[in-house]
């Protein structure tokens, strides 16, 4: 499903010093797997994600998705890429803080031209499915950080993703929620998505199929 070769991320600090983000880092991502990514504050693990979800892209290096190089695509095709084929629940939950909570849920439906009316729907279900049926027509600021967060994950899951990207999805959350983020990861796989995620949540290492541990962009 993807596969990254010699992957590597490097910027330029303020006092023109290069930062490493990314190392040399090669994985291979089977389809329909769980794949955790672990790793101290600072080692790589969201830049890693951004350039995987095609949010950023690499200094050098190669990501292949389905088959396909992605690393020389537009960012048209990377976006069309992203629409079709990819969801990312982010860890600071990036919610429009004027959007009730359905609108923010179906706002990824609105460039494809699906009427209104399907889209409250869609959202609608997936709510209920994170818990939070009750709450369609509040605003982010009305929910607490949990709840916020399964909004972004509703979110992340309306396109029927293939591939979910998670970055520390239950950081800053109660236990509960916490353990019901797990459960909603695990069901999608079930249902033939490939996870990846960036967490020190020990939870999710029960239903992991691999383990990447990342120190300092590099690969362990």
């Amino acid at each position: 499903m993807i596969r990254t070769e010699n992957l590597g991320k490097y910027y330029t600090s303020h006092s023109h010093h290069e930062v490493h983000a990314v190392r040399d880092v090669t994985i291979t991502i089977s389809k329909n797997s769980f794949v955790i990514l672990k790793g101290p504050s600072g080692s790589g693990k969201t830049t890693l994600l951004n350039i995987i979800g095609t949010l950023d892209r690499p200094t050098e290096g190669r990501v292949r998705m389905c088959g396909e190089d992605i690393t020389s695509f537009s960012d048209i095709a990377l976006s069309r890429l992203r629409r079709e084929k990819i969801g990312f629940i982010f860890q600071d939950f990036h919610l429009i803080p004027y959007l009730a909570t359905w609108e923010n849920v179906s706002y990824p439906l609105v460039p494809l031209g699906i009427d209104i009316r399907k889209r409250f729907e869609r959202a609608k279900t997936l709510l209920e499915k994170v818990g939070l049926g009750d709450r369609l027509d509040h605003t982010p600021e009305e929910l607490s950080g949990g709840q916020q967060q399964r909004v972004a994950i509703a979110r992340a899951l309306i396109n029927n993703p293939e591939i979910l990207i998670a970055d520390e999805p239950t950081s800053n959350i109660d236990e509960e929620t916490g353990e019901h983020i797990v459960e909603i990861l695990t069901e999608q796989k079930s249902h033939g998505a490939t996870i990846l995620v960036a967490t020190h949540d020990t939870r999710f290492e029960r239903v992991a199929d691999v383990i990447f541990r990342l120190k300092d962009g590099k690969l362990e």
